[in-house]
């Protein structure tokens, strides 16, 4: 079965992936006698068969297929998967923000809320604000009360600057900083020195089956950023 990876292309660390893949602009390039491919989510073809396996991000998520797996960006960056391991106790203050993202996507915040539910546990409310959509850029802010002292303060910025991730984390007797425009913030000589690519080894290896509950999930999180509502 072969195995047809989508991805914005200046994405993908190809100095650390091992897979053996083949690149190809759009799904009608696709032949037989190759295990995986690998094609720019700009020309995303929504037809899923069933001889392949099919990789999306969740912001391109909205059927459920037995061949369809999704994985979520912020999982695949080297310098998240190295803050998943320092935060044993998840009680504290996430501050996160992203910049430079073009048009406004629910979907990514969406899909940015699972990941960070999946290590401070079930968000207790969700408040969301937002500047005019018509001044650039764009501003959204989402606050996030996980309870037992563990709170998220979420900022997005939709402009045509370059894209930048800052992250810090105020646990117990424990403070951890993260900006993608410095270099090498963890000396991350055993992942990437590219802090905002990843490998396509690291999509097959944590992308999930697109089930109804992932789905679900997913339409959770969109519902109340849209809304702007508390959980």
């Amino acid at each position: 079965m072969r195995k047809i990876v989508y991805k914005k292309l200046e994405k993908i660390d190809f100095a650390t992936t091992t897979a053996k893949v083949t690149i190809v602009k759009s799904a009608d390039q696709l032949t037989e006698g190759i295990e995986t491919f690998l094609v720019d989510e700009v020309n995303f073809d929504s037809v899923i068969n069933d001889t392949d396996k099919v990789y999306i991000p969740s912001t391109l998520l909205n059927v459920v297929n037995e061949n369809l797996y999704v994985y979520y960006e912020l999982e695949q960056y080297p310098f998240f998967k190295k803050i998943k391991e320092v935060i044993v106790n998840p009680k504290g203050v996430l501050r996160f923000r992203r910049t430079g993202i073009i048009t406004e996507n629910q979907r990514l915040i969406a899909s940015d809320l699972v990941v960070f539910s999946a290590i401070l546990g079930e968000p207790l409310t969700i408040q969301v604000k937002r500047t005019t959509p018509a001044v650039t850029p764009y501003h959204t802010i989402v606050t996030v009360n996980f309870g037992n002292g563990t709170m998220a303060h979420l900022e997005y910025t939709f402009s045509n600057d370059d894209e930048k991730i800052e992250l810090e984390w105020s646990g117990i007797k424990q403070i951890i900083e993260f900006n993608s425009a410095e270099m090498n913030p963890f000396s991350l000589k055993n992942y990437t020195s590219l802090p905002l690519a990843y490998s396509v080894d690291s999509i097959l290896a944590t992308a999930r089956k697109a089930d109804q509950n992932v789905l679900n999930r997913l339409e959770e999180f969109t519902s109340l950023l849209s809304g702007g509502v508390t959980k």
